[in-house]
């Protein structure tokens, strides 16, 4: 299959192209670097990336930022990131990205358990990933050439942990967690919202 990967040259991204391209054609997309460039900020840039490459089988988005702060220090700036970059990105991929993608294809993009975990400081990554599972769910009852359209929610992730020098327990290597993505890429269903933590206990 063909399959792009927006934020492929990330941490968990390059460890999702790094498996799947063992079969399959992998397109990575990053902000600066990859086969191509993309700003999920701008509508218009996505637009763009999903002309210049045309069909394809799926898309998997591991994109989306965020900026950590107490209720009394968040910015503005700070609230907008999250909004238009973790939420309002990833939601213009899929609404863009149907469009570019074969019938029964499918759209994965990433959420995260701050929407419903409890971390000091993560309040708009939370209202953004919160949005994000709410709209996955509420879009499977819209099927679009039967696109299968569906969500990957990672914890704190091993190697981000260890590079911001956090001492968090129970945190997940990128690999494990890409290894979820194709979990979910396999399945005929739609509206997942795949825990990461949940799915990696499963198959032990």
């Amino acid at each position: 299959m063909k399959i792009v990967v927006i934020g492929g040259t990330g941490t968990i991204g390059s460890e999702v192209v790094s498996l799947l391209q063992k079969e399959h054609d992998v397109i990575t997309v990053g902000r600066t670097r990859g086969d191509y460039q993309v700003d999920i900020e701008d509508k218009a840039s996505i637009e763009n990336l999903f002309k210049e490459i045309g069909t394809v089988d799926g898309v998997i988005s591991t994109s989306g930022d965020g900026a950590l702060g107490s209720l009394t220090d968040l910015t503005d700036e700070n609230l907008d990131l999250a909004l238009n970059s973790k939420l309002k990105g990833q939601i213009n991929v899929i609404r863009t990205g149907v469009h570019s993608v074969k019938e029964n294809g499918f759209i994965i993009i990433t959420t995260g358990t701050s929407s419903h975990g409890v971390m000091p400081g993560a309040s708009s990554i939370s209202m953004a990933t919160a949005g994000l599972n709410g709209y996955v769910r509420a879009v499977k009852n819209e099927s679009f050439n039967g696109i299968k359209i569906n969500a990957v929610s990672p914890g704190f992730v091993k190697e981000t942990a260890e590079m911001m020098q956090l001492d968090i327990p129970n945190t997940i290597s990128a690999h494990d967690t890409a290894r979820v993505y194709k979990m979910v890429m396999d399945s005929n269903e739609s509206g997942i919202i795949a825990e990461v933590p949940e799915y990696i206990n499963s198959e032990q």
